[in-house]
């Protein structure tokens, strides 16, 4: 196993996690569980931007993989 550098990001609105939908789409959850790791910051900006707008927080974590 190795420590990656994973993004995680959370709307300021409503509390919830963006996560990939098994449609291949960006899903919302309530839980800090099932929400979607992103590889790369500048994704996880891209992303939220799309799906929730400028209210959001990215946050880095370590996870083993």
């Amino acid at each position: 196993m190795t420590i990656t550098h994973v993004y995680v990001v959370q709307s300021r609105e409503t509390g919830d996690f963006l996560y990939p939908s098994d449609t291949g789409d960006v899903g919302h959850t309530p839980f800090i569980n099932q929400a979607g790791f992103f590889f790369d910051r500048n994704e996880a900006i891209e992303t939220a931007l799309e799906e929730i707008g400028d209210n959001f927080i990215v946050f880095g974590f370590l996870t083993e993989m």
